[in-house]
């Protein structure tokens, strides 16, 4: 399976985008999600979740040097 398609709106430097991008593109389900963010030391909680229709939301998780995660699901 190919990758998700991963968006670096926040103009990381490409040594730090390109690991961050290669484990976020294996994310196949919010499940994955969750559990690599949960098992984090400290735990990355979701700050919020914004439902932009019936069938879609975006889950935004703060991710540490003052960047965002932003997962778009349908």
């Amino acid at each position: 399976m190919a990758p998700f398609p991963i968006e670096n709106r926040a103009a990381l430097s490409e040594a730090l985008f390109a690991p961050l991008a290669a484990i976020v593109g294996t994310h196949t389900s919010m499940k994955h999600a969750f559990d690599w963010l949960l098992g984090m030391t400290p735990q990355i909680v979701p700050a919020d979740a914004v439902a932009q229709d019936e069938y879609s939301h975006d889950f935004l998780f703060p991710y540490p040097a003052g960047c965002w995660l932003v997962y778009d699901c349908t």
